[in-house]
């Protein structure tokens, strides 16, 4: 379960809230069954319930331990804004594939009208899917999903590796870092995977990311669904640098 306070009080944690509720009424817990926290940050305890009450459940003896190791390579997602429950998909899985970062894009193809995530709630959803992903899966960090941010901002921010996501017919190489295919290189310091929304790139946003250096990335032969789309390419790039 997930604990974000900074520093476990003697051993003992008192949880309230939708915490409380999934243990009590999801997993049935009783005293002295075996529970495990995670601050979101990769540090993680285990201890046994103390008590269970109807505004909380309290942990005791807890005490630290070692969390799944994260992915060697930090990978930031960067995506075409989805519509609703497509893009809360693209979250879920990419926090279970251990994604660093994860950044929607404002691109020329997105449908999804900006007053649906200028107020700022879409973006605690997709931070409440997260968590609720890491949950699920066991996973001691929860990545930050970023504010929606334009294509040209993600095309300017740092990475050792830059990769586009592209069907095969799209891209011609005539010579620099698109005429490397991308498995070749050593395993590198970080990557950042761009993949467009379901109307994929304009020719303009392309000719950008190849120009500031990106890497072509194939997916196969067949036309995936802009959900599917991040889950083959974290498999690829899991693959290709070991996690």
């Amino acid at each position: 379960m997930y604990w974000p306070a900074d520093v476990l009080p003697s051993g003992v944690a008192e949880l309230t809230g939708d915490a409380a509720h999934r243990l009590r009424q999801v997993l049935r817990v009783a005293p002295g069954a075996a529970v495990g926290l995670f601050d979101g940050r990769g540090h993680e305890w285990a201890g046994r319930v103390e008590s269970v009450s109807r505004q909380s459940v309290r942990i005791s003896g807890l005490v630290p331990v070692t969390a799944i190791a994260e992915a060697r390579v930090p990978v930031t997602l960067a995506v075409g804004v989805l519509k609703g429950d497509q893009m809360d998909a693209v979250v879920r899985d990419a926090t279970m594939l251990g994604v660093a970062a994860i950044v929607p894009m404002q691109t020329a193809h997105v449908t999804v009208p900006p007053r649906a995530w200028q107020s700022g709630a879409a973006r605690e959803r997709w931070q409440r899917v997260a968590l609720a992903s890491a949950t699920q899966c066991r996973r001691s960090v929860v990545p930050a999903v970023r504010a929606v941010t334009t294509f040209d901002a993600c095309v300017h921010e740092p990475a050792a590796v830059r990769l586009i996501c592209v069907e095969p017919a799209l891209v011609e190489p005539a010579g620099g870092a698109s005429a490397v295919d991308w498995r070749t290189v050593a395993r590198p310091a970080s990557v950042q995977i761009l993949i467009g929304p379901e109307g994929g790139w304009s020719p303009a946003e392309l000719e950008q990311a190849l120009a500031a250096g990106a890497h072509p990335m194939h997916l196969g032969p067949r036309t995936l669904r802009a959900e599917t789309s991040p889950v083959v390419a974290l498999t690829m790039v899991w693959a290709t640098w070991g996690w």
